[in-house]
């Protein structure tokens, strides 16, 4: 099939499908958001710090569910046979339960060695029920990343949305009761999650074939795939949060809160940039696997022109009106970094773009430069930040993330548009001898 036929059947299903995506992350996002400020609001500071830091582990587990299992699942499946893909959806269910059979023991250890040492503490207490409900909450992931790796978007839409109002309404229980605590909000999210996640295993039992003789090696193909991914997540989490830590080291931790409130604004454009890259990643994919590399590029050069239009649009008004927007939603202390702000709305769009070229290095198995791109945006970020936070704070660690946000983008551009050069010249190779 040509690139251009390829092209033409996506184009029909990717406005629809990119529409729901948009709908769903907003969803995923907004309850969230909605847990966050109803833990804050109902219970009290330190029962939002430690729903925050549990949060994080659960991220932190959640990324090499991801990294290891479900962009590799995500990459490969459409280059299968149907009956291969029902292999390969049981032996990466396996994969997922083996993984998280590892994150529970490994979550286990360090309560008992935290408690051994420090002595119960609340913190304590909600890494114990994490224990408990970490097959729940990454059944859940599991199966929405699923779900978009075939294109399922409306399988994926109605889990999120039974999960979020479960959940919010279990929430809202706790609140109406004076019962809310970072434990209760995250009982309350596993049941849900635990709820929502079964039904969609029962439902859709029928699509895993178990093959014991093929798990090992699908194992070791996604580890050797995988790896790249989860190095550069790695990275990423590094680079983002890396003028956090800076500015709470060297100025206070008051600037890392306003710092934080800045980047809260920004962040706005988070639903757009996932919903968009839950499409492309999946679509590039299957693009790659019936048209080859003109037909995975040719996807991803409109995803990105798509992005790139409407992040401008963004970064402009949330350059204009974003310190109004920050004093507005915390209050008049966080204000006075308008240039900070615009700074960090410009960093969308660089972004965006990484995102999109990432999804287009992940589809072509070129997984290797998204590691080197975030290595050498990490490093840009370090360098320009620790320069300038002494003289500039804020606007200096911004100027320092922003700056690795571009490195990192340019370096997937052209790591991209290369590999879709060679492979051209392979997959066309009378093409390329006519040229030369």
């Amino acid at each position: 099939m040509k690139a251009a036929e390829v092209s033409a059947r996506l184009r029909g299903l990717a406005r629809g499908d990119t529409m729901l995506s948009l709908l769903d992350q907003v969803i995923v996002s907004g309850t969230r958001f909605a847990t966050t400020v109803m833990v804050g609001r109902f219970g009290s500071e330190s029962e939002l710090g430690y729903y925050s830091l549990a949060f994080s582990v659960f991220v932190l587990l959640v990324g090499f569910q991801e990294s290891l299992i479900s962009i590799p699942y995500t990459v490969f499946v459409k280059r299968l046979s149907p009956d291969d893909q029902r292999k390969y959806g049981a032996s990466s269910l396996a994969q997922a339960i083996g993984l998280n059979l590892i994150a529970m023991l490994v979550l286990l250890i360090a309560c008992v060695l935290i408690q051994t040492t420090r002595g119960a503490t609340g913190m304590i207490g909600l890494l114990w029920l994490l224990v408990a409900l970490l097959p729940f909450l990454m059944l859940r992931e599991f199966a929405r990343r699923m779900a978009f790796a075939q294109l399922h978007v409306p399988t994926a839409m109605a889990l999120d949305l039974a999960v979020s109002v479960l959940q919010l309404g279990g929430l809202a229980a706790l609140a109406l009761a004076d019962q809310m605590t970072a434990g209760a909000a995250f009982l309350v999210t596993g049941i849900a999650t635990g709820l929502s996640g079964l039904i969609w295993l029962t439902l859709v039992r029928s699509s895993f074939q178990w093959d014991r003789s093929r798990m090992r090696s699908d194992w070791v193909e996604n580890i050797r795939f995988g790896k790249w991914v989860t190095g550069a997540q790695l990275t990423s989490v590094l680079q983002t949060y890396f003028a956090h830590w800076l500015l709470a080291a060297v100025i206070d931790e008051r600037a890392t809160g306003i710092y934080a409130a800045c980047m809260t604004v920004v962040m706005l454009s988070n639903p757009f940039i996932l919903g968009m890259s839950n499409v492309l990643s999946p679509k590039a994919a299957h693009a790659f696997a019936a048209g080859g590399a003109a037909a995975a590029a040719h996807l991803v050069w409109r995803f990105t022109g798509v992005m790139l239009s409407i992040l401008c649009v963004f970064a402009a008004l949330v350059g204009v009106f974003g310190n109004a927007i920050v004093v507005w939603i915390f209050d008049q202390q966080y204000g006075g970094h308008g240039a900070a702000i615009l700074v960090l709305a410009s960093g969308t769009i660089a972004l965006g773009a990484g995102y999109s070229f990432a999804s287009g290095l992940r589809a072509i198995n070129r997984p290797a430069a998204n590691f080197w791109a975030g290595i050498w945006g990490l490093v840009v970020t370090v360098v320009i930040s620790s320069a300038l936070v002494h003289r500039a704070s804020i606007l200096g660690t911004s100027l320092g993330l922003v700056s690795g946000f571009y490195v990192t983008a340019i370096y997937r551009l052209v790591a991209f548009r290369a590999a879709i050069v060679e492979m051209g010249r392979s997959e066309d190779p009378e093409g390329a001898s006519a040229s030369s």
